[in-house]
């Protein structure tokens, strides 16, 4: 095989993902609106799809019914904040103590932008935030708004999958007493 046939395989392999597999279909429409995006725009864009991940995460974990829903959404769900569903699945199990921490980092660049004016990525505490990712050793004197970009890209990624293989390992009913068995 040339070089040029497995470039070629390549592109219509992946061509053929981008096109048929939600999760990475958005992905791609995600990177295409992040290039367009003021500093607000990438910070806000990019951990809202890491917040919807999540939530989808903890959806496919938790059993399909009415009380998943309501921890899920409404008015003052328990996981209907990015903090609270930060914190959901790394209680599970469903994030790693690295990614928690990273995309916490993330959270709080992300309030900063919404709840300040003027806030950019050059200076002040959300620059400072972003000295904190954990980046390659390439990306270690990075702007700001490049380090943040890149670290949530890294975390985008394996998370695109993660409600997939969540999916397979889904919480059951048990059978908890004699309650359970409706013989009263």
């Amino acid at each position: 095989m040339t070089n040029d046939s497995w470039a070629k395989e390549y592109v219509e392999l992946r061509d053929s993902i981008w096109s048929s597999d939600p999760y990475f279909k958005a992905f791609y429409d995600a990177l295409v609106e992040l290039n367009k995006e003021t500093d607000r725009g990438v910070a806000l864009v990019l951990t809202s799809f890491l917040d919807k991940l999540l939530g989808e995460a903890l959806r496919a974990f938790l059993i399909d019914n009415g009380a998943a829903k309501l921890l899920l959404s409404g008015f003052n769900a328990p996981f209907g904040t990015f903090s609270n569903k930060i914190a959901a699945c790394h209680a599970l199990g469903l994030l790693s103590d690295d990614e928690a921490a990273q995309i916490d980092i993330l959270r709080k660049v992300r309030n900063e932008f919404a709840h300040e004016v003027g806030v950019n990525f050059s200076e002040g505490r959300v620059k400072d935030l972003c000295n904190h990712l954990f980046i390659s050793e390439r990306d270690r004197d990075a702007h700001p708004r490049v380090k943040f970009a890149r670290s949530g890209i890294s975390m985008l990624i394996p998370l695109l999958s993660r409600p997939r293989e969540i999916a397979e390992k889904r919480l059951a009913w048990g059978n908890w007493s004699q309650w359970s068995k409706r013989e009263i």
